[in-house]
């Protein structure tokens, strides 16, 4: 076997780049772009939300969109016309809503009791509500449509892209993070709005659509041959004495295709007598 290998032995897992079969031809890759972009022009939306309805100010340190399956799952998966979308929490910052909400002042522990029912319904609500954020802020005010809780054991939802917000809560200095899951379908939605519509392609006969291309055409009506050394002395301003072509040369891009004949009327220069340089 000659030749440099195709084949790489020992290379790590995440150096390789996984190609899926739905995202090729299409532009898949700027939905991570577009999430970022989104939330660098708004930076306060989620924020504004805790800060309105628990009293929490938060300050978004980055996001992060994954194309690559977490650890973590979806604590919560809801259906919509277009999809599923799922949503996580880290539990510091469910505490510390859920304190907010209720009353009372949240203290750190290190103790990990029981999720309690509490806990479940406040994800519950946030889930849909930052859903519904998210949605508003993608699709420029529209939204998925009715989330609906989508609990089925025999079905694994596979995630295209995770959406990773990291924030810092002032009033714990601790740092938690929000994700909202997309799947496949959902974001093929996505895909297909950002990409707009379609350009309608031409009807009739190609040949007849190339008749009707632009098509830009050069004339050299005088053409002057010197020594490099002079060429390279010419500065702004210098004058050249130069006889017009008696048949000048019409080109496209280059390309010889007639000559012709000038003369002049009114203070223009008209083009006449064209003949194919093939068949002069």
């Amino acid at each position: 076997m000659t030749g440099n290998s195709k084949v790489h032995h020992g290379v790590p897992a995440d150096r390789l780049t996984r190609l899926k079969p739905q995202k090729l031809g299409r532009h898949y890759h700027k939905i991570p772009q577009y999430i970022r972009e989104l939330t660098s022009k708004h930076p306060r939306i989620i924020s504004d939300y805790f800060l309105r309805n628990y009293r929490i100010n938060l300050e978004l340190n980055r996001v992060d969109v994954h194309e690559q399956q977490l650890q973590r799952p979806a604590e919560c998966t809801y259906r919509c016309p277009f999809g599923k979308v799922g949503f996580a929490i880290d539990r510091a910052l469910l505490t510390e809503a859920l304190e907010c909400y209720y009353g009372g002042t949240c203290l750190p522990s290190h103790d990990e009791p029981p999720i309690s029912t509490s806990e479940q319904r406040m994800r519950e609500r946030l889930g849909k509500d930052i859903a519904n954020l998210f949605a508003r802020k993608l699709l420029s005010g529209a939204t998925f449509g009715e989330l609906v809780r989508h609990e089925n054991a025999y079905e694994q939802v596979e995630w295209e892209y995770v959406a990773e917000f990291s924030y810092t809560s002032h009033l714990t200095g601790s740092q938690s993070s929000i994700f909202i899951f997309l799947d496949n379908p959902l974001v093929d939605e996505l895909t297909s709005r950002l990409t707009g519509p379609a350009t309608s392609r031409p009807t009739g006969s190609p040949a007849n659509n190339i008749r009707h291309l632009p098509v830009r055409l050069d004339c050299v009506i005088a053409a002057l041959q010197m020594p490099l050394a002079q060429v390279l002395a010419l500065k702004p301003g210098d004058i050249l004495m130069v006889r017009l072509l008696e048949r000048c040369e019409v080109q496209i891009n280059q390309q010889k295709l007639f000559r012709g004949s000038l003369f002049e009327e009114d203070g223009a220069l008209f083009l006449t007598s064209l003949e194919s340089v093939k068949n002069p």
